[in-house]
Parts: structure tokens; sequence; C-alpha cells
């Protein structure tokens, strides 16, 4: 196994083994590539903008932690911090960018799927609830009755 190189700026390819420059996609002497799923600015930037206050940015970027994005959503700080996110990517020069995101090694899509799932349920079962409490609005709701024990 050959030593790590000794700057930061190279690594070595996956399949032949010659140093190459750590962000390079594809190796210059087997033109191998690097498989290293870079994350394009303006997707970025457009999750950010638009469902940034579900998260969907982050999850985009590979980073688990747009969870708390979802769970937050209801109290319109995501959104806020979406929003500023959004035009920070926006206006990242893009060797900036592709310095930080351009070696991401995968993405949290999954948990962002089962959450959204999630919270689609929550509502939906809210919606019911709503419904039901108003399908007959001369009979008067005795929440008493919902709970498990009654207080005497």
């Amino acid at each position: 196994m050959q030593a790590q190189p000794t700057t930061a700026q190279h690594v070595y390819c996956r399949y032949c083994g010659t140093a190459i420059g750590r962000l390079d996609n594809h190796c210059p002497a087997c033109n191998a590539g690097q498989n290293l799923k870079p994350r394009n600015q303006i997707v970025a930037g457009l999750l950010a903008l638009f469902l940034g206050g579900l998260g969907m940015h982050r999850f985009y970027l590979g980073q688990w932690w747009g969870l708390f994005y979802l769970l937050l959503s209801w109290s319109g700080i995501p959104m806020l911090v979406a929003l500023v996110e959004a035009i920070s990517f926006l206006a990242t020069d893009k060797d900036a960018w592709k310095e930080r995101y351009g070696h991401t090694d995968g993405s949290s899509w999954l948990i962002a799927i089962v959450s959204v799932g999630l919270l689609l349920v929550a509502v939906a079962l809210l919606l019911a609830l709503m419904i039901v409490a108003l399908s007959d609005p001369a009979a008067p709701i005795d929440f008493n009755e919902l709970l498990l024990e009654r207080p005497d």
C-alpha cells in the first residue's frame, strides 16, 4: 500500500495509483473516474431557496442534519436560515464551492424521503381529525371521552 501524499492537494488514483489532484474527477494517466459525486452549486442554491424550510438542500449535500430543518419547519426559522444559505450558496466562488462540496461521499436522500413521508402522514392524520370534528358541527365534542381515564 502506498504512503499518503505529503500535501493535502494530492491523492492517489483508485485504479492505477498515480498521484492526482484531490478534486480531479478523472485520472490523467488511466482516465478512470474517481466517483467523487460533486454537488451542483445551482441545484443546492435553488433547493435552499424553494425547499430550504424542509432542509432539502442539506439532504442534497449529504448532510443528515437537514432533519433538524424538517423538525423545526413549523417555526419558520429554517426558512430564514435557508434563505441566507441560498444567497451564500449562489454567491460562493466556484473554486471555493468545489473545494467544499466537490468530494461529497454520499447523500441523505433516504432520510429525506422517510422524513417527508412521516410528515405527510402526520398532516393527513391531522386533516382527517379536523374533517371528523367538523363533519357534524351541531354535536358538541366531549373531549373527556377521548381520555383513557376519566378524572373524578
